[in-house]
């Protein structure tokens, strides 16, 4: 007889603790999705990097084969448009990540609420701290998303000139421009390489697994 008060004192239990259960879950459930998204976004600064280069390698090629440089024009042209199909899958996952990372610091506030003592700072500073990594890498990346758009526009404004005419008088005349393109992927280059070390450094300091390879 005593078995039933004890089974109704496990279910009344069991029912107090649920929501914080459920809370756990997707309190974990959206750090993980951080982790991913900052994965993919790595994965795709890889890939935007290595399509650029590609671009410039053919626009190089133009150049080197001014006499014959319609297949230099061809290539160059499909690996510009590769290139700027990565570049806007880029920037539609850093949009994501952006709504990602805020459901995610509003959580831990949430749970920063009920802790209290020696733990709530210590969890309170590695908040901020992870906040300020976040909010300092994302005006960078604001920046350097501005520099993208600048390097696509002038590799844009070269296919189009050689659309016009592509001959060796005309690749000639086109030097200036054509370095200056360059000049700007190689920037564009280095800014990407640079936003995917903040992102990594990011993921790090969040995420459960820690990476330990080094580049």
């Amino acid at each position: 007889m005593k078995l039933i008060p004890l089974l109704k004192l496990a279910c009344l239990s069991a029912l107090i603790l649920l929501p914080f259960s459920l809370h756990a879950q997707e309190t974990a459930e959206k750090a993980r999705e951080m982790t991913t998204n900052l994965e993919k976004i790595e994965a795709l600064i890889d890939k935007t990097v290595k399509e650029l280069k590609e671009a410039v390698d053919q626009l190089n090629r133009i150049s080197t084969e001014s006499d014959k440089p319609r297949d230099a024009f061809e290539d160059f042209t499909d690996q510009l448009k590769d290139y700027k199909d990565v570049q806007a899958t880029l920037a539609n996952r850093i949009d994501h990540f952006r709504s990602v990372a805020d459901a995610r610091f509003a959580d831990w506030e949430k749970d920063l609420a009920k802790m209290q003592g020696d733990l709530k700072g210590i969890s309170q500073t590695r908040m901020d701290k992870a906040k300020k990594e976040y909010t300092d890498m994302d005006k960078k990346v604001r920046t350097i998303g501005a520099k993208l758009t600048k390097a696509v526009d002038k590799l844009q404004e070269v296919q189009t000139y050689f659309t016009t005419e592509l001959n060796a008088a005309s690749i000639q005349a086109a030097d200036k421009v054509t370095a200056a393109a360059k000049k700007s992927a190689d920037e564009v280059t280095q800014a990407l390489q640079e936003m995917k070390a903040d992102y990594k450094q990011l993921r790090n300091d969040t995420s459960e697994n820690t990476s330990k390879s080094k580049e």
